[in-house]
Order: structure tokens, then C-alpha cells, then sequence
């Protein structure tokens, strides 16, 4: 008996990191004869740690066995982990043909993992005629692996407003499929939604793409706010590569009192582009042909 105040899967840790991994798989046991899910996931995945994957394929299958709720995911994803694909895929079927929750969507998800595209896409299109609205963003990725580009565009956006549907993964749609002003709108709308961390993709398909003014402008509204110090680094770099000289000097100077780690971004991307260097010192490891990372360290 341990003590109620201990969480339940601190204790089996404890018992792992002590050397008593069967101590912990005795105590799991207990608890999922009560049916909880989280207990017989974290048994199972005991089990196969410990080299008893045949114990973990029978605890699924007793739940299964006990009508337990989601049992079949847990056993079929469990079996696709392995590389068993077509026994997950079955294990999905059943599952299917008795009705439980989001199994159909779950079927699509191994038929995927078993690189059965065409019959994954079978099953999102239908999750998506069963009234699944959101299942058509991940129908949309499988149209765009089996080179379907305008079936991936007209299913994405049949999904935008769904529950838990982003935006930005049409732009890539578009991107992967070398439709650049289409992609850069669905970006800019991605941003426009809210979804901020697309602005660096933005920025990065803008400038690949030699419309280096459109991205200084994404920049600039970037670092406009707090806690974008490692944008400056772009920032500095489009600037130069524009030899727009005077704003950069500008910038510099207004960052050095206020934001001097700012500062040090700016500068070191600036000092990444070749228009701050002479011919000669063009192959130097400083000077980068394409837009710089953000996270890379700033100069001190």
C-alpha cells in the first residue's frame, strides 16, 4: 500500500529506477483490473521495456476482452510501433465494426503508418462524409503524399475552421507543390488567424524567393514585440542584402541603449551578408547565401 498522496506512476518509477521493474508491472496489474486506460498503456509499455512484449500484446487483448473503452487503439498502435502494420490495421477494423470513438480516423492513422496511402485516404474521406469535418486536414496531407495537389487544396480548405485545423499547412500544401503567391497568402492569412510562428516561414519562402522587401516587412513586425532579440539577426541580414545601409545604421543606434542584445543580432546578421564584405572575403564562413536561423548565438 503506498501512501495516497504519492501520484500512482511516481510510485511505479520509484520502483523502476530502484530495480524492481516486476514490483512496479505487480502493482500496474492491481490497478488495471479497474479499466483505466492510462494504467494498462503504461503497463503494457512496462512490459515490452522488460522484454515481455507477449505479456503486453495479452493485456490489450484481455481488456479488449473486458469491453474496455479504446483497448483497440491501444493494442493496434502498439502493434504498429512493432512494424506489425497489417495485424494493426486489423486490430482497426475490428474496431471499426464495433463502433468505438474516432476508430475510423484511428484506421486511416495505421493505414498511413502501413504506407497504404490510397486506402487511408478511403477511410478520411469517409470519416469526413460521417460529419468529421477536421478529419479533412489530415485527408488533405494524404492527397499531398499521393501527388493529389488539387484534391489536398480543396480538402484543406473544407477543413479550415474546424476544431483544432490550423491554417498554415495549406500555405505548405502549396509550397510543397512550387505555387509560391499562393503559399504566401495562406501564410499571410495564417498570421493574419493568429498563428504567429508562421512568420518565419514566411519569411524564409519570401526571401528564397528573392522578395526580400516583403520579408524585411514580416520581420519588422516580428520584432516589433517582445521577446523576438534572435529575429534582429534576419533583420540585420535582409538589410544588408538590400543595402538599405542608413535603416540599419539607424536601428543600431536606437537598439544600443535600450536592447543592446538586440543589438548584437542585428549586427551579426548584417556581417552575414556579402554586402558587408569585400570580394575577397566573400567565402568566408561569415557570409550566408540564404536567410539566417534565428536561434543561431549572437556575437558578443
Amino acid at each position: 500500500m503506498i501512501d495516497e498522496s504519492v501520484y500512482p506512476y511516481d510510485h511505479v518509477e520509484s520502483l523502476v529506477e530502484q530495480g524492481r521493474p516486476d514490483d512496479a508491472i505487480a502493482f500496474l496489474e492491481d490497478r488495471v483490473r479497474g479499466g483505466h486506460w492510462e494504467d494498462l498503456d503504461r503497463l503494457s509499455d512496462l512490459l515490452v521495456e522488460h522484454g515481455r512484449a507477449d505479456d503486453a500484446e495479452a493485456v490489450w487483448q484481455t481488456a479488449i476482452d473486458s469491453g474496455v473503452a479504446h483497448a483497440h487503439h491501444g493494442l493496434a498502435y502498439m502493434l504498429a510501433r512493432w512494424g506489425r502494420f497489417d495485424e494493426a490495421v486489423a486490430v482497426g477494423r475490428v474496431a471499426l465494426a464495433a463502433g468505438e470513438p474516432r476508430a475510423r480516423v484511428d484506421l486511416a492513422i495505421l493505414l498511413c503508418k502501413a504506407e497504404r496511402i490510397e486506402e487511408s485516404i478511403v477511410e478520411y474521406r469517409a470519416a469526413v462524409a460521417e460529419g468529421d469535418v477536421a478529419a479533412g486536414a489530415a485527408l488533405a496531407k494524404m492527397y499531398a503524399r499521393n501527388d493529389q495537389f488539387e484534391e489536398a487544396v480543396q480538402a484543406y480548405r473544407a477543413a479550415i475552421g474546424a476544431e483544432g485545423v490550423a491554417r498554415w499547412p495549406l500555405g505548405a500544401i502549396f509550397e510543397k507543390f512550387g505555387h509560391v503567391d499562393e503559399a504566401v497568402a495562406a501564410y499571410r492569412a495564417a498570421v493574419e488567424a493568429g498563428e504567429n510562428h508562421v512568420r518565419d516561414r514566411l519569411t524564409r519562402l519570401l526571401a528564397a524567393h528573392g522578395r526580400l522587401a516583403e520579408a524585411t516587412v514580416v520581420v519588422q513586425a516580428q520584432v516589433a514585440e517582445a521577446g523576438h532579440n534572435p529575429s534582429y539577426q534576419q533583420l540585420g541580414w535582409l538589410l544588408t542584402e538590400q543595402r538599405r545601409f542608413a535603416e540599419l545604421k539607424a536601428a543600431a543606434v536606437a537598439l544600443k541603449e535600450t536592447n543592446p542584445i538586440a543589438r548584437a543580432y542585428l549586427i551579426k546578421g548584417a556581417h552575414q551578408s556579402a554586402n558587408l564584405h569585400d570580394e575577397s572575403e566573400e567565402g568566408s564562413a561569415r557570409v550566408v547565401r540564404q536567410l539566417p536561423g534565428r536561434w543561431d548565438k549572437a556575437a558578443t
